[in-house]
C-alpha cells in the first residue's frame, strides 16, 4: 500500500479513510458537551456501512480512531499504520 494512493485531493497531508479501510462511513455518533464555554458535538464513534464501528479517543485537541473488538478494519493493523507514517515522513524529508 501506498500513502500516495490514499491522499486526499487538496491536501498534502491528509489521507482518506475509506481509501484505507476501503469501507464508507454512514453515521457519526457523540454527544452534546459544554465543556469549553459553548455546546458541543463530542465523537465517540463512526458507524461503517457494514455495521462496524470505529471509536474516536483521545483528549480534546488530539482525536484518533480505534477498533473494537471483533471490529477489526481491513488495513488498520499497527503494521500497515506505521508503514504509511513512514512513507508520508518520508515525504516530509
Amino acid at each position: 500500500m501506498n500513502i500516495k494512493d490514499l491522499a486526499v485531493d487538496g491536501s498534502n497531508y491528509e489521507i482518506s479513510l475509506f481509501k484505507l479501510i476501503g469501507k464508507r462511513a454512514v453515521d457519526v455518533r457523540g454527544y452534546l458537551i459544554d465543556d469549553f464555554g459553548d455546546p458541543s458535538f463530542k465523537i465517540t464513534k463512526i458507524e461503517l456501512e457494514d455495521g462496524a464501528f470505529m471509536g474516536v479517543e483521545g483528549e480534546h485537541d488530539l482525536p484518533y480512531l480505534v477498533t473494537w473488538g471483533g471490529d477489526v478494519q481491513p488495513n488498520f493493523d499497527v503494521d500497515t499504520l506505521y508503514e504509511l507514517y513512514d512513507q508520508s515522513s518520508e515525504d516530509d524529508a
